[in-house]
């Protein structure tokens, strides 16, 4: 099983390329479009913070 510092650099990758992709619906469907990436990029951020505290 992968590291809580790995899933959280695959959670923010993956946030930020789906943000970037829905960015341009925004104008239409609002904070719909981003939400969900800017959530998962947040998590990530939180994961990869954990993990680098944690002791080996």
């Amino acid at each position: 099983m992968w590291s809580k510092k790995t899933s959280g650099l695959i959670g923010m990758i993956v946030g930020a390329i789906l943000f970037l992709l829905n960015v341009q619906h925004f104008s239409k469907e609002g904070f719909v479009a981003i939400g969900m990436p800017i959530i998962l990029f947040v998590l990530g951020v939180i994961y990869y913070r954990k993990g680098s505290k944690e002791k080996k």
